[in-house]
């Protein structure tokens, strides 16, 4: 018997890998066709380019005279209120001063594009990088790059107190040095989104390391407590790694990839131009996968420099495959202009498993201060008391053989992913459909 439920189960992978593999876990593959079915969200032949819409202008979070970078963004069911949390340079510095005075703010915003006001510091100088999720029991999760005093608290710089800057010139008054920061990689907690936040929890300090700096971790954590997500070195160029934990508050329970063998092959290997950085890990429970998203700086062909988006999947949280280009750096706005992101920093808004927005860093407003920059992703989310969405009686009525009606996407949706055959049944047909199709590349 035992012998029979796994190659079941071997047969069901096989099925569920052939139809979300070639479409980057992100659409169905239809072995007859040799199609892809995309996600909401996700566009392109394999389903791996982000389907970025015109942000409307004025949203996201631009504080006066102040340079912020990077966002994350949270939806508290509870309450129907959006949550960010942003870094922010302190004392009008400018953001090459970061290293010493970045410190990271409390904002919320009742839509998911903004604007966003500012509710108070979460995290002293010096906190960046943050990236906050969800854990279990409904507990609010942050990762981030901080100091750390000699008492295990959040404190200062290992470079020394704030900068002070000149709002006009954004350069420190009577000089202050800051270079790249080495700083640990620390989790925090909180069972509401306005703290308070526990003491850190020292994950990662990188100058143990041989080639350590800030490590631009995120990860998903799940709710029996593990985790899996991404981190990085500077050997020559940013180098990113794997790391997975049964319990993401127990520093001891992490496996880290060793420091010197780079996760993804050349050239983003970290070892050509400046390499990939800031990891954005999320995981698709409906497909059992965890993507992310990744700042690509890799200068190919002679180019000076490249910024843009990758996508990257992993169905382990170790064996990680590179898709190629997300999103470039072109953002286009509603009243019909244009203008031009680095795509730092991205993180994404996701509501029920969907992703709707896509938040970026290292753009500036016409007088030069850096802001967070809220992209709508795909088509907006369906209001349930839209009349306009169909009854989903009559619907369920006409969607097609091996689909079904979800009022919550307004849409006909695949009811079983393993159906190749769309005959409402997972069946040997269906393997065998498959097995015709197994060996074929996109």
């Amino acid at each position: 018997m035992s012998r029979i439920v796994l190659a079941v189960f071997l047969f069901h992978a096989l099925l569920v890998s052939a139809q979300d593999g070639p479409c980057g876990w992100n659409g169905t593959y239809d072995p007859a066709g040799g199609t892809c079915d995309c996600d909401d969200g996700w566009i392109g032949a394999n389903c791996t380019t982000l389907d970025v819409r015109p942000a409307s202008p004025g949203t996201g979070f631009a504080p006066v005279q102040t340079d912020a970078w990077g966002a994350a963004v949270l939806k508290d069911e509870a309450t129907g209120l959006y949550h960010m949390w942003v870094s922010v340079i302190d004392a009008h510095c400018d953001i090459e001063y970061w290293a010493r005075n970045s410190k990271v703010v409390h904002a919320t915003s009742s839509t998911p594009e903004g604007p966003y006001t500012a509710v108070g510091d979460a995290f002293p100088v010096m906190a960046h990088a943050v990236d906050v999720k969800r854990g279990p029991g409904g507990n609010w999760v942050a990762f981030l790059t901080a100091g750390v005093t000699a008492g295990g608290a959040l404190g200062p710089s290992s470079y020394g107190a704030p900068c002070n800057c000149d709002p006009g010139t954004q350069q420190p008054i009577g000089g202050c040095f800051s270079e790249n920061s080495e700083e640990s990689t620390v989790v925090c907690t909180a069972s509401s989104p306005y703290g308070p936040w526990s003491n850190p929890v020292v994950l990662l300090d990188p100058t143990a390391l041989l080639d350590g700096i800030d490590a631009n971790f995120s990860a998903a954590v799940a709710e029996d407590g593990s985790l899996v997500g991404l981190w990085r070195t500077y050997p020559s160029g940013s180098q990113m790694h794997w790391v997975t934990a049964t319990n993401y508050l127990d520093p001891a329970t992490y496996s880290w990839q060793e420091q010197e063998t780079p996760l993804f092959s050349p050239p983003h290997d970290g070892l050509t131009s400046e390499g990939v950085e800031d990891p954005f890990v999320w995981y698709d429970a409906g497909r059992g996968a965890w993507h992310v998203l990744l700042h690509d700086m890799t200068a190919l062909g002679g180019a000076d420099f490249y910024d843009g988006l990758a996508h990257a999947w992993t169905t382990d949280g170790v064996n990680w495959t590179w898709t190629g280009e997300a999103a470039t750096s072109s953002v286009s706005f509603t009243d019909g202009s244009s203008s031009y992101s680095a795509r730092a920093r991205p993180h994404l808004i996701l509501e029920g498993g969907r992703i709707t927005h896509l938040i970026s860093a290292e753009q500036f407003d016409a007088n030069d201060w850096s802001y967070a920059l809220i992209e709508p992703v795909g088509e907006p989310l369906p209001d349930p008391t839209d009349s306009d969405c169909p009854d989903p009686v009559v619907m369920a009525l006409a969607c097609g053989p091996g689909t079904v009606w979800s009022p919550a996407d307004c849409r006909c949706l695949v009811a079983y992913p393993a159906d190749a055959d769309f005959d409402s049944c997972i069946t040997v047909a269906d393997i065998l459909l498959l097995l015709g199709q197994f060996g074929q590349c996109q």
